[in-house]
Parts: C-alpha cells; structure tokens; sequence
C-alpha cells in the first residue's frame, strides 16, 4: 500500500516523516506533494491507498482535493490534517466521508495508530472488490444452461437478465422479490413468472442456487473462513446457511470442504 501526504509546508512534511516509526506501518512506499496539482498528479500515476493531508496549499484545497480523490479513486482512505478547527470545514470533510480530521500538532504515535487503522479499513475495501470482481467472473462463466427458449416479450428478457446481473453483483445482500421487480419496473408476480418460465425455478430458487453455487467454489478455492463465506454468499446467520448448504449438497459446508480438499 501506498501513502501520499500533501501539505505546502515542505518543514510540515519533514516532521512527519522523521518523527513516525514507518517500520512498523509497512507501507510500500510514502509519497509526499506540496500542492493539489501535485497530488492530482501522483494518483494518475499510481494507486493510492490512504491519503493524508492539510487543508490551506495553493491552486486548490485539501477539502477540494479529497472531492476529487472521492470521483477518482474511491477505494482510497482519506485523513484531514489541519491547524483548523472551525466547525464548517470539520463539516465538509465529515459530508466528503473522510475517515478523520485531526488538529496539528499531532502526536506521531497517535498518527501512527491512524494510519493503521486507515490501511485495514482500505484492505477490507479491496478484499470485498475482489471478492465481487471473483464472483462475477465465476458466476459469467457457469452459464444459465436453462435451455429455455427465448422470451418473445422484449421487455421481459431485459427485465430477467437485468435481475440475474444484479443478483450476482449483490449476492452478499438481501435480497427480495419486491425490490428485484422494483428495479425493473415489473411487478413482483410478473418477474416471478418470467424467471420460472427462463430458468424452470422460482426467483427465491434461483437466489438460493446462485448463492450456493458461488459458496461451494468459495469453499473449494477461497483460503475465506466458514462464516466468512456465510456472509459473502448473503446468509448473515451462520446456522441458517449451514442448514440450507446441507439440503442442497448433503454436508454441512465445513464437512463439504474437509471432503474436497482431502
């Protein structure tokens, strides 16, 4: 992970670089700037994970700055650090989702316990994309094998693949007939048909096989825990998964994946 701190004081800058023990926040490398240019220019260059700086420096803001960072590097971690205390600018770093606004002079062990906070929250950011981007891939790749012939309804088909997509990019959630149909402006009965008539299954089935399909290769492939695959399939309760992953392949997951990986 990569640290970029911004502040026009380049003294400023020096102080937190001599005075944090980096050997103990492990970052691949810490990068600094004196102005939002700068900045800006650094993170089209390369991925950025937290970002650390002042408000007041020239041609732009750190407050502006962080607005950019949010359209442009979403997954990055941003702190204010700033002399300012003045509640309307506490304000806007709270509405622009900053992880936190700390006052100079920090304390460089305080900082320190920050920034390793910082660099979990944006590890478990990049660990759920990945787990989306997985999923995703995984789930393109079995195919409906319905055998189903096509709908005639234009609009029908649309709406059915548009909720299997959407499915698969929220598998984690919960998910409801009524919302599903809601997205794309069908009723609740009507999508539901549609589905049965393409898959030979009712929605709430088609949830449940795209759920277990997807925890069964995460159990053969993934080094997740149990319950952590729980969660990502979108079964919050650890017991009511392990009860339905057994109706569907016989064993309770942790059985299941003790059998395969033996």
């Amino acid at each position: 992970m990569k640290l970029l701190m911004v502040d026009d004081e380049i003294f400023a800058l020096k102080g937190i670089l001599d005075s944090v023990d980096w050997s103990v926040l492990a970052f691949e490398e810490v990068l600094t700037a004196t102005s939002y240019g700068q900045a800006v220019n650094l993170f089209r260059q390369q991925e950025i994970a937290i970002l650390l700086c002042d408000v007041e420096m020239p041609m732009g803001n750190g407050l502006e700055l962080v607005e950019w960072v949010n359209r442009n590097s979403p997954d990055t971690e941003c702190i204010i650090l700033s002399c300012h205390d003045e509640f309307d600018i506490v304000k806007q770093a709270v509405s622009l989702r900053c992880m936190d606004y700390v006052l100079k002079p920090v304390d460089p062990a305080e900082l320190a316990g920050l920034l390793l906070k910082a660099k979990e929250k944006y590890a478990k950011t990049k660990e759920q994309t990945l787990y989306v981007d997985y999923g995703k891939r995984y789930m393109e790749g079995l195919g409906r094998q319905d055998g189903a012939p096509s709908e005639t309804d234009h609009a029908g088909k649309d709406a059915v693949e548009e909720t299997a997509e959407y499915i698969k990019s929220h598998i984690d959630e919960k998910l409801s007939v009524e919302e599903l149909a809601r997205n794309v402006y069908v009723s609740p009965d009507h999508l539901s048909r549609l589905f049965k008539k393409r898959f030979n299954k009712t929605l709430v089935d088609y949830i449940t096989d795209e759920r277990m399909t997807l925890a069964a290769e995460l159990l053969k492939h993934s080094s997740f825990s149990v319950s952590m695959i729980s969660a990502k399939v979108g079964y919050p309760n650890y017991a009511y998964f392990t009860r339905k992953f057994k109706e569907v392949y016989g064993l309770p997951p942790r059985d299941y994946q003790k059998e395969y990986r033996e």
